[in-house]
């Protein structure tokens, strides 16, 4: 019996140990989780029309498992990359820059765009981005990573109550190869 109770307590904590931790007070998701491609598909293919939502997920699954060399140089590419917001059947492209104490973003979709950021040199209390989009509407992004830290999903909730979604990173945005679904561009550098 004794035996019987060690085992089911060894089990449950080592259980425990491998899940990933809630998030913390005051944040929607995980700081970081593991993702798998399937989680990056649904949420860059969810806004198509059914008939090209499994030709999205084909793609993107395919991306995944197509070895593509990981040449995106370190240094500022660490923690910048493309990003994607997914707002109703709306995909905005952009950028994000992030640090442990300054993130920012900038997404676009034709004329329309948002931007927004922390900064906990300036105040910012908690890891939240303030998001204000050209149409008027302001939220609160929460972005977590995925366990290789240079990728990852959000979610953005508006004062009004409408929500969106982020995709951030080089492995599931694509680098070399964009998606036909989903294409980014990266922005030239600016001369120096």
């Amino acid at each position: 019996m004794l035996r019987r109770l060690v085992f089911m307590l060894t089990t449950c904590l080592m259980l425990n140990a491998c899940m990933p931790p809630p998030p913390p007070p005051g944040y929607r998701l995980p700081l970081a989780q593991p993702l798998s491609p399937e989680v990056f598909g649904d949420r860059l293919c969810r806004h198509l029309e059914l008939k090209d939502y499994s030709g999205c997920m084909s793609e993107v699954m395919d991306y995944f498992e197509t070895p593509i060399p990981d040449d995106v140089p370190y240094g500022r590419n660490s923690n910048a990359g493309p990003i994607a917001l997914i707002l109703g059947q709306e995909v905005y492209l952009g950028r994000y820059d992030a640090s442990p104490f300054i993130t920012s973003l900038w997404v676009s979709r034709a004329e329309k765009y948002c931007q927004g950021s922390y900064n906990a040199f300036a105040g910012s209390t908690q890891a939240i981005l303030e998001v204000q989009c050209s149409d008027g509407r302001r939220g609160r992004a929460d972005l977590g990573s995925a366990l290789d830290g240079r990728s990852g999903i959000g979610v953005l909730e508006f004062a009004d109550g409408t929500r969106g979604e982020f995709v951030y990173g080089y492995q599931p945005l694509g680098q070399a190869i964009p998606y036909r679904y989903i294409s980014w561009n990266p922005p030239q550098e600016a001369a120096q």
